[in-house]
């Protein structure tokens, strides 16, 4: 869908590089389908990286992109708190308590289905580097995600609750 659209675009897409982290089950089967692709404006990594390295790839990022669903509903993606204290936007894939962490048009988007997040992306790449003015907004407001520290967060949220 990206590579068609920047075709159309007249420049006014940039060509991404999108790198997907891990090692799971399903990576050589995501290779694979990579592999066939023909992407002229799209380019894919897929590295293994160091625990201390993962927090530098996230700070130089421009976009994170979370397609964790819970199939609870209940959890929250580590990945999106990962991304929030290197600072990074996410569009996130929507799911029963996403809310709680990813606060649409505040810190990121929230995305139901494939054609979602293409618009979602285009319209943040959408004369990239230049036009950011979205993405910086949602950095803004991240500052205050990353000033809330655990202990605080517990004692404001958890603990009144076991309180007699």
């Amino acid at each position: 869908m990206y590579d068609q659209s920047s075709e159309q675009e007249n420049g006014q897409l940039p060509s991404l590089v999108c790198i997907i982290t891990g090692k799971g089950p399903l990576k050589s089967h995501y290779e694979k389908i990579i592999a066939e692709k023909k992407f002229e404006h799209v380019r894919f990594c897929l590295p293994w990286l160091e625990p201390e390295d993962y927090p530098l790839l996230l700070g130089s990022a421009d976009l994170g992109v979370c397609l964790h669903v819970s199939s609870s509903g209940l959890d929250l993606p580590m990945k999106v708190v990962d991304m929030f204290g290197c600072g990074l936007p996410v569009c996130a894939i929507r799911f029963k308590c996403l809310h709680e962490l990813v606060i649409h048009e505040h810190n990121g988007l929230v995305f139901d289905n494939m054609e979602e997040l293409a618009t979602h992306i285009h319209s943040l790449c959408r004369g990239f580097p230049a036009r950011q003015e979205k993405l910086e907004v949602f950095r803004s407001n991240l500052k205050s995600f990353q000033n809330v520290r655990w202990q605080e967060s517990w004692n404001h949220t958890v603990l009144p609750m076991f309180r007699v």
